[in-house]
C-alpha cells in the first residue's frame, strides 16, 4: 500500500470535527511508513484547509466532490467546473423550486440565500459562505452546486434533477438533506485516479476508506477498500475490511491489519 485515501466527515472525523487527535495519529502512522495520505471529501477546499494545516498533510487532497485536487498553499493540480450556461440554468430552476443552493467556486462558496439555512450550513462547515444578491450576475463556472432539500423529498428531487440535467450533470445524494450537482464524470473516484497517477501510485497500491454512499465509487476504484464501524450498511457490504471502531479509531484499526 502506497496511498491511503480517506473520506473526511464521518470517516476521519466524527460529528462536529471530533477526533482530530486520533486523525493525527492516522496521518503520522502513514508518514512513518512512507505511505501517502490524502483526504477525499465533498467539502469545498477552503473548508478543509484548517484540517490540512493541523494534520500537517502536505500531499494534494481531493475536494469539491472530486472536482478539485490541490495541496495547501498551492494552485490546484486539477479542477473540473460546470459550464457557466448550465450553471445559470441550474440556478434558475433551483430558485424557482425555492431550494437553498450554494455554488462552490474554486476554494470558496457563494450563495444568494441568506438566513437560517445558510447560517446552519456555514456553521456545520466552520466556513464562511459569501452571500450575494444573485449568483447569476457573477457569470461563474462552479465545480459543484450543493442543494439543501427536505430529507423526505430528497429521492424525488434526485429523480427530477437527473431528468433535467443528465448526462451533462452528475447528481449525487450525499447526505439526507444534501444533493450535489457536478460536471459529467466528476467523482471522488475520478479525483483519486488523477491523484494516484500524479503520485506515480498504481491502483493496486491504493487503500480507500469511507462510510457513506457517496464513497462507493472511490471504494470500488481503489485496489483495496475498507470502512469504519459507523458506515452505512450498503458500504459495509461492499468493502474488503470493516472496522469495529468508529471514525479515526476505525481507520487505525484498519491500518494495523493492512499496512
Amino acid at each position: 500500500m502506497r496511498l491511503l485515501a480517506c473520506d473526511l466527515d464521518g470517516t476521519l472525523l466524527g460529528p462536529g470535527g471530533a477526533g482530530l487527535a486520533t486523525a493525527k495519529e492516522v496521518v503520522d502512522y502513514c508518514r512513518v511508513r512512507g505511505v501517502h495520505f490524502t483526504i477525499a471529501t465533498g467539502r469545498v477546499f477552503g473548508a478543509v484547509e484548517r484540517y490540512l494545516s493541523h494534520l500537517e498533510i502536505a500531499d494534494p487532497v481531493i475536494t469539491n466532490g472530486g472536482a478539485m485536487v490541490a495541496a495547501l498553499g498551492r494552485e490546484p493540480l486539477m479542477e473540473k467546473p460546470i459550464d457557466p450556461k448550465t450553471a445559470a440554468s441550474i440556478a434558475r430552476e433551483l430558485r424557482r423550486e425555492g431550494l437553498p443552493f450554494y455554488l462552490i467556486v474554486g476554494k470558496h462558496m457563494v450563495t444568494e440565500w441568506s438566513g437560517p439555512d445558510t447560517a446552519q450550513y456555514s456553521a456545520s462547515l466552520s466556513f464562511d459562505i459569501r452571500v450575494v444578491p444573485s449568483v447569476s450576475t457573477l457569470g461563474i463556472a462552479p465545480t459543484q452546486v450543493a442543494v439543501r432539500v427536505p430529507p423526505g423529498d430528497a429521492a424525488a428531487y434526485v429523480r427530477v434533477f437527473r431528468s433535467l440535467w443528465s448526462p451533462r450533470i452528475t447528481v449525487l445524494h450525499s447526505l439526507p438533506h444534501l444533493i450535489e450537482l457536478q460536471a459529467e464524470g466528476v467523482s471522488k473516484a475520478g479525483g483519486l485516479e488523477f491523484l494516484a497517477g500524479t503520485l506515480g501510485v498504481a491502483r493496486e497500491e491504493v487503500l480507500a476508506v469511507g462510510d457513506s454512499l457517496n464513497d462507493l465509487d472511490m471504494l470500488a476504484w481503489a485496489g483495496h477498500s475498507a470502512c469504519v464501524g459507523n458506515a452505512h450498511p450498503e458500504v459495509a457490504a461492499r468493502v474488503e475490511v470493516v472496522a469495529q471502531a468508529q471514525f479515526a479509531e476505525g481507520i487505525l484499526e484498519i491500518l494495523k491489519k493492512t499496512i
